[in-house]
């Protein structure tokens, strides 16, 4: 019989309390790699909660806790003092105020690691102002870059500073666990999510403090001012997206399409280069996207399709690479979901179960926590732990 390998966060409890953000990301990353995730949702609000999408929610136990009510906070103190990890997305000083503060955790369990996840971070000018992910784009100079030089700001299309700030949150959860293993001590790890989207700009940022000029959006190498960093549409409407920033891939694109001319200089004055992207949009007009596809993208000159999600969902390269995945679940029998960030040789992630119902695991949380059936019917009666 084949040896049953462990996955590499077992063992490790999580008591999560952020419930949006980048909070569900990061839990789903390490929940996916076998840590046992307690999702703390409050009791209903008649109508008002808000919910996360179920996938995100997929190998976690959920259940209800009233952390405004004494007896839930009891709940709590017995949950913290039986995790890892307890991660909040309050806004700074309510954490405090419920009593669950890193001060107060680690009265509980000297060595919690807390996570407390934010968008501008426990200090600063900023600190209690609210926001979502386009106010942190904006204030990170993500949304300056983005659109055409003669335009506005755009919006992209995905929620940036959630996505990626759970990344992070992840790995910081990760570097805390290594520290606490290494030493013994546990730590607060204040996290927000603008300086998630400032480390990704670090680049531009590092630009700006060179030269002293601030970079405008439409003139800058990746926001389309060259024939060879842009997107073109085609004959059918659909468009590819070309990325030949290398000389030797802007090279090969150049002679496949019959344009030798254009090799160099790669990076003409705006005057030539934007004639260039006239002259590559009226030939990416002569044939479908996938004609070009099927030209370009395996011939070393970094053009790939620009595809639709259900294009995405679709893929046959992220199909076999488990990266879009079949997972079971229990209302359709089958749901389409993105798979394992990592794709780890010895201990890799998994979908062990969909995502609960929520407050579903409630009792057994509780049972594990040492609570008798009277108890939990008790702490019903009293809207302090429960389910929906």
């Amino acid at each position: 019989m084949a040896e049953t390998r462990r996955l590499p966060l077992e063992g490790i409890r999580i008591l999560d309390l952020a419930r949006l953000g980048p909070g569900p990301h990061s839990s789903q990353i390490l929940a996916d790699f076998g840590a046992d995730i307690i999702w703390v949702d409050p009791p209903p609000k008649g109508g008002r909660e808000l919910t996360m999408p179920r996938v995100i929610r997929r190998n976690m136990r959920s259940m209800i806790l009233n952390l405004k009510s004494d007896e839930g906070r009891e709940v709590l103190r017995k949950l913290v003092a039986s995790v890892d990890v307890v991660v909040e997305g309050f806004r700074p000083g309510v954490a405090k105020r419920l009593g669950i503060d890193y001060a107060m955790l680690r009265e509980i369990k000297p060595d919690i690691i807390c996570v407390s996840l934010t968008g501008f971070g426990q200090q600063g000018p900023y600190s209690q102002v609210v926001g979502h992910d386009i106010n942190y784009q904006a204030m990170a100079g993500i949304l300056h870059l983005t659109g055409a030089l003669d335009g506005p700001p755009r919006i992209p299309g995905n929620a940036i500073a959630d996505d990626a700030g759970g990344i992070a949150a992840a790995l910081g959860i990760c570097i805390a666990l290594l520290g606490r293993e290494r030493t013994g001590v546990g730590q607060h790890v204040d996290m927000a999510m603008v300086d998630t989207l400032l480390t990704m700009m670090l680049l531009n940022v590092d630009g700006y403090v060179e030269t002293g000029v601030s970079p405008r959006r439409g003139e800058t190498m990746l926001t389309g001012v060259y024939a060879f960093y842009n997107i073109y549409e085609c004959k059918d409407g659909k468009h590819l997206s070309v990325g030949a920033i290398e000389p030797w891939f802007w090279e090969n694109l150049c002679r496949i399409l019959g344009r030798e001319d254009f090799i160099a200089p790669q990076r003409p004055d705006p005057e030539v280069s934007r004639e260039r992207i006239r002259v590559f949009q009226e030939i990416f007009l002569t044939k479908t996207r996938d004609e070009w596809v099927a030209e370009l993208m395996h011939a070393e000159t970094c053009v790939t399709p620009v595809y639709s999600l259900d294009e995405v969902a679709g893929d046959r390269h992220f199909r076999e690479r488990g990266s879009i995945v079949e997972a079971k679940d229990p209302e359709s029998g089958s749901r389409t979901q993105v798979g394992m960030l990592f794709k780890m040789s010895e201990t890799p992630g998994s979908i062990r179960s969909p995502a609960p119902a929520v407050g579903q695991d409630t009792d057994e949380v509780l049972r594990e926590l040492g609570y008798k059936e009277a108890q939990i019917k008790t702490l019903a009666a009293a809207g302090a732990a429960g389910r929906r």
